[in-house]
């Protein structure tokens, strides 16, 4: 068999491979939902008589206030027995599951560590008295238990425990442990059926040159262009049967001994998923197909009177070319799209530098005031009054699970303080007497393209208990404000959903004539703020919000013994903004993995590459060898040869992979219009630049040794 046809079949069998290896790695996880199921019942066992209740954790790691979703305990006040140990829980103190750190990938604090349950009413203060070896989340399943004495003392929303079943729990372990491979199998799909096509697509070119004499005799002698096609589409589709068949046996093998290592976590053993391998059938003869459709014309171009040529097979580095420009295309359409999606997250510059939250019950006005001339090191430093608000007409988002209904909302933030936005429809002058003078509002340009809205238009309200509103636009704003609000702890409250079309800007008066609650049980839950330059240069975003955080808890503290039923949390805008970005390199990083791990299968290529670009430079390298050239030298031409395809490859890679990448970015874009996303275009260079450097070493580790080996003979 020829060093042309190995490279291909194997290529094909790692891109089937790894599709098969990978699902039927997330079809066994699901296949453990059951016995995970169960031993959940038996590790961490919940009474029957049970109550419990749902708590936000205020917990910081290395000082650090958490950016992202809330990290949630859900209480239960029981008996506690494990299999291993029984735990005697004290008053005051309470026994955790690592399994409540676990869905944030969180170290697990130590015994003795007093944690911060932030509930309804007030916050509250557990010591951890012991930590149970559980380490699966659960969503609505208990990760923490005190004592019914402790459970009597804090005075919150208990309700009656419903015990579940295995059948109940299994599903909420479906696809845990693999997730992140069931989420991605789209793209791990397309990128093996690309590296498969490539590979070929290098093959058939490689094969039909190296074949040029003996197509053109056959051709001689009367074989039709139809019969050209016929052996072309024939070594197709056998390089890729080989390769289906290798790919799938192997990964099943590996999938077996990869589960018998791991007992203890895959004790239901191996499952198979057989509807990927069923996919990988129907797309093998869609690939075999398509290679062969690229090289026909190729083929077909082999005229009958090339029987008489000597000439030796041209260097034929078109496939290689193609290849790997289609797999760097992959890996830089993957970052150009995640990035180009994130843009619109990042908070924009023109928020202020940090929101202080007072939660959950917040603190008077006259608290406030006293605040805002006691703190050091802060510019500005205003009330914002948050309250989400259901958009008119009334419009049901889709949720799961039962509850109450929830709607479309407007964020309304009430200040007498407006940032310096930067305005795209109306004047900041006129906008800010505006709002000051009457039920008027800014939004922002997000909004505004989501729902069709332009200035001077009016926003409909539909407040509850019967109240209805419409406020004036009278101005737009651009302004990247959903991970900001969110991790601030805007939105989200008085029960209203977390979702939001976005903030509106208006007056204190404005948030009062919209607030359908009762004037007593309103108070004052937030504050935002600007540091001084020089302060903030001085100690860095995390050690500013830190010094201010205290300075506003001891403020308060001095003035009020409210403070003690609340949680004050200072999020700094730079802080989220990094962790947005930090957590979109680590999602786009995930997916990019899948098309770069095929960059090192594409590479393969470069082995029939150069062992045919040194049969066809067989008598170049004899004259050499015979005036001199050394076998490293010689070696150093083959090399030269690869780099510089992979060069040609990453560069045409590049435009056409941000090409792609904007286009699916145009198309994602599209899908949620709704949510009023602008149009971007980003290119992470950075990012980029080391997928280049590590496409290189890849075709370096590739073409260096073959290229040794090819030149000792």
């Amino acid at each position: 068999m020829k060093v042309r046809h190995i490279c291909a079949i194997l290529g094909v069998a790692i891109a089937v491979g790894t599709v098969v290896f990978m699902q039927g790695l997330v079809a066994t996880n699901d296949h453990q939902a059951m016995a995970v199921a169960e031993r959940l019942l038996r590790e961490v066992p919940v009474a029957n008589e049970a109550k419990v209740a749902q708590f936000v954790i205020d917990y910081r790691p290395n000082g650090r206030v958490m950016q992202g979703p809330p990290l949630v305990a859900c209480v239960a006040a029981s008996e506690l027995r494990s299999r291993n140990d029984e735990f005697r829980i004290k008053d005051g103190e309470c026994v955790v599951t690592r399994a409540m750190f676990a869905q944030r990938r969180l170290p697990v604090p130590s015994v003795g560590t007093e944690l911060t349950l932030i509930g309804r009413k007030k916050t509250h203060y557990l010591k951890i008295a012991a930590v149970i070896d559980w380490e699966k989340p659960l969503r609505g399943y208990p990760n923490c238990f005190v004592s019914a004495e402790t459970a009597a003392a804090i005075d919150e929303e208990w309700r009656d425990w419903e015990p579940k079943t295995v059948e109940e729990l299994a599903p909420g372990f479906t696809s845990d442990a693999g997730r992140n491979f069931d989420r991605a199998k789209a793209l791990l799909l397309w990128a093996a059926a690309l590296t498969a096509l490539c590979l070929l697509v290098n093959s058939l070119f490689l094969s039909i040159e190296a074949k040029r004499k003996e197509i053109a005799i056959l051709r001689m002698v009367g074989m039709t262009r139809g019969g050209v096609a016929r052996r072309v589409m024939g070594e197709a589709i056998g390089l890729t049967i080989a390769g289906l068949v290798l790919g799938v046996l192997a990964s099943l093998v590996l999938l077996e001994g990869y589960v018998a290592c791991n007992a203890t976590t895959y004790p239901m053993g191996m499952a198979i998923s057989w509807r990927h391998i069923a996919i990988c059938l129907c797309l093998a003869p869609v690939v075999a197909v398509t290679a062969a459709g690229v090289a026909l014309r190729t083929a077909l171009k082999v005229k009958p009177l090339e029987a008489a040529s000597n000439r030796m097979p041209r260097k034929k580095h078109l496939g290689m070319l193609i290849a790997f420009a289609c797999g760097f295309g992959a890996f830089v359409a993957v970052e150009v799209w995640g990035s180009s999606l994130m843009s619109a997250f990042v908070p924009s510059k023109e928020w202020p530098d940090a929101i202080v939250s007072i939660l959950p019950g917040g603190v008077s006005a006259f608290d406030i005031e006293k605040v805002q001339s006691g703190v050091k090191g802060v510019r500005k430093i205003h009330e914002l009054a948050p309250l989400q608000v259901n958009l008119e007409p009334l419009e049901e988002l889709p949720q799961r699970g039962s509850g109450m209904k929830q709607y479309r909302n407007a964020l309304l933030l009430g200040s007498d303080w407006l940032p310096e936005f930067r305005f795209v429809a109306g004047t900041r002058e006129e906008a800010e007497k505006a709002i000051r003078e009457g039920d008027n509002c800014i939004i922002t340009e997000m909004m505004a393209r989501a729902r069709k809205l332009k200035l001077g238009d009016d926003l409909k309200l539909d407040c509850g208990r019967g109240l209805k509103m419409a406020l004036k636009i009278v101005g737009l704003v651009d302004l990247n404000w959903h991970m900001v609000t969110s991790r601030g702890l805007v939105r989200g409250l008085n029960r209203m959903p977390v979702n939001t079309d976005g903030p509106v800007f208006v007056s204190f008066d404005t948030v009062e004539a919209c607030d359908a609650r009762p004037a007593m049980m309103v108070k004052m839950t937030h504050l935002w703020l600007d540091y001084e330059p020089e302060f903030l240069k001085e100690h860095g975003a995390f050690e500013a919000g830190r010094i201010v955080e205290r300075e506003i808890v001891e403020a308060l503290g001095m003035m009020t013994e409210e403070i003690e039923e609340n949680a004050v949390r200072l999020h700094s805008r730079d802080e989220v903004a990094d962790g947005t970005l930090a957590h979109g390199v680590e999602i786009i990083g995930s997916m990019a993995k899948v098309p770069f791990i095929f960059i090192l299968v594409i590479a393969l290529g470069f082995v029939a590459m150069l062992v045919a670009s040194a049969d066809s430079r067989k008598r170049e390298f004899r004259v050499l060898r015979a005036v001199g050239a050394t076998k490293g030298q010689l070696a150093q031409v083959l090399i030269g040869e690869a780099l510089k395809v992979a060069g040609w490859g990453i560069l045409i890679g590049l435009f056409g992979g941000a090409l792609v990448g904007w286009l699916c970015t145009a198309g994602t874009r599209a899908a949620m219009a709704n949510w009023g996303i602008p149009p971007s275009f980003a290119v992470p260079l950075v990012s980029i630049a080391k997928g280049a450097v590590g496409a290189i070493v890849f075709a370096s580790i590739v073409a260096v040794p073959t290229s040794m080996a090819i030149v000792r003979k």
